[in-house]
């Protein structure tokens, strides 16, 4: 069974998901927020990566919608060849156009007060549920494309 932790990579808050290919299902897990250095990022990753596995990351790239890189993409990209150093797993990245306006609208984050808006934000509801769409885009391609097999 091949486990993959996917990734919402935020400055201030890091949304995280988990699914195997077995299941190709991603599931929101607890996101990561206030936290002081990587090295604290790096050591949750840790203990969920000893609770649940993981053979992989898969990490969202949040280019912008006419396709092109900007400023958010080269810091996903920093922080991914730091995390490709700590761990040693591969890293797949993922398109992730509108992955939290559609994470917004499945928490009803569009229809609430905004002092519920700021509650649901600063708990990483939101960035954790980005990230099970994330990896859940991954797992449906790569289960489409091994049920199409070779031709």
């Amino acid at each position: 069974m091949i486990a993959f932790i996917g990734i919402d990579y935020g400055s201030k808050c890091i949304g995280l998901s988990w699914g195997t290919l077995d299941l190709g299902v991603a599931v929101p897990l607890q996101a990561i927020t206030d936290y002081a250095s990587l090295g604290q990022v790096f050591e949750q990753l840790r203990r969920i990566m000893d609770e649940k596995g993981c053979d992989a990351f898969v990490i969202g790239l949040p280019l912008h919608m006419n396709g092109q890189a900007g400023m958010r993409v080269r810091e996903v990209e920093r922080f991914s060849v730091l995390l490709r150093q700590h761990f040693s797993l591969p890293i797949y990245f993922v398109d992730e156009r509108l992955s939290t306006y559609t994470a917004q609208c499945l928490v009803g984050l569009k229809k609430v007060s905004i002092k519920k808006e700021k509650r649901q934000k600063r708990s990483g509801i939101v960035d954790s549920r980005a990230a099970s769409i994330i990896l859940q885009d991954f797992l449906d391609s790569k289960n489409t494309m091994e049920s199409l097999g070779p031709r």
